[in-house]
């Protein structure tokens, strides 16, 4: 079983896309830690999270790696589209 930092799978701010070495840093949009995600449950999930740029948005699942330090393993990773205007119903026509 997963343990995440806040109670299931939550959203997050991509802060810093993944890098050479495979890692992402994540901000929380509920409490605005900052994760290192250096572990990935698998490829799909791996995929999922490179092709995300800065201040994008996903959810994610996360378990911490090791017993030390704030480096995290993304469980699961559902990408969050940018909200559109359209869809919201706040544009006019």
């Amino acid at each position: 079983m997963s343990s995440n930092p806040g109670n299931g799978s939550d959203s997050f701010i991509i802060v810093s896309e993944m890098n050479s070495h495979d890692a992402v840093t994540v901000r929380s949009t509920a409490t605005h830690a900052t994760y290192h995600l250096v572990d990935f449950a698998d490829e799909t999930t791996r995929e999922a999270l490179s092709s995300l740029s800065a201040g994008e948005s996903v959810r994610l699942d996360l378990s911490r790696v090791g017993r030390r330090g704030n480096v995290w393993r993304a469980d699961d990773a559902a990408s969050r589209p940018p909200v559109d205007v359209a869809e919201t119903g706040s544009a006019g026509s």
